[in-house]
């Protein structure tokens, strides 16, 4: 028999429950009779030969007579060649395990801002302002824009170029329940965070505003994010007494 054809017939063998656990039973003692293994299966004696028979073609079971009884004896040898293989993988997923670890690492590193605002309009009216292209020009900073709350929408937030930044926000719409929650990215500056709006609104009809921007790498971005926001947050309010 070829490496191979016995590679496969290994891997044929221990393919079956019965049989792998047949195999353990061995494992535990030195050797077993037919019918001490028989007992842990509801199944008769010739079923579990045949299983015998199978794990002995692959060479992982021996048998020696004594007397009128078979006596059946685990050989693990032929088990290397699964643990070589299982190896391979094993160092694969380590791999990947180290990259994901050092992927959370930085994740960790990064930061949010959550900022809440209370307006005195109803829910839709809120929501209206969060979501039209023109109304958004008037209280954003950036005074053009092509938003739509579409899921799968590309979008630009654009303002005069300052600093050496082009102005640009790019973004794609990722979520739209209306009224209560819109989410979309947030590109620009080496930065790419996500900007998450969730909307409340109470029974006096104030509504509650609360504003998540996820994945901020570094302390100045966040501190800018967040006089922004509050600056915007001002001139929205203004913008909805309007409305």
């Amino acid at each position: 028999m070829t490496d191979k054809s016995q590679m496969r017939d290994v891997y044929h063998a221990i393919a079956d429950p019965t049989r792998r656990k047949l195999l353990r039973l061995l494992a535990d003692a030195e050797e077993l009779p037919l019918h001490a293994l028989t007992v842990h299966f509801q199944m008769g004696r010739t079923a579990v030969s045949k299983h015998l028979a199978v794990l002995k073609d692959a060479g992982l079971v021996t048998e020696r007579r004594v007397g009128r009884e078979t006596l059946y004896r685990l050989n693990a040898a032929p088990l290397r060649q699964i643990q070589d293989w299982v190896s391979y993988y094993e160092k694969f997923w380590k791999e990947r395990m180290i990259v994901l670890n050092h992927l959370l690492q930085e994740e960790q590193k990064m930061k949010s801002l959550s900022l809440d605002f209370h307006f005195k309009s109803p829910i839709e009216k809120v929501w209206f302002a969060l979501t039209d292209s023109n109304t958004l020009s008037k209280w954003m900073m950036f005074r053009e824009n092509d938003f739509k709350p579409v899921v799968g929408h590309k979008f630009q937030f654009r303002m005069e170029p300052t600093g050496g930044w082009n102005g640009i926000i790019e973004g794609e719409v990722l979520e739209v329940d209306e009224p209560h929650r819109l989410s979309y990215t947030w590109v620009s500056a080496g930065e790419s965070n996500t900007v998450t709006w969730t909307l409340k609104q109470d029974e006096d009809g104030t509504t509650h505003v609360h504003l998540d921007q996820t994945g901020i790498s570094s302390e100045q971005a966040l501190s800018g994010a967040k006089y922004g926001w509050q600056s915007m947050a001002k001139q929205l309010e203004n913008v909805l007494t309007e409305l």
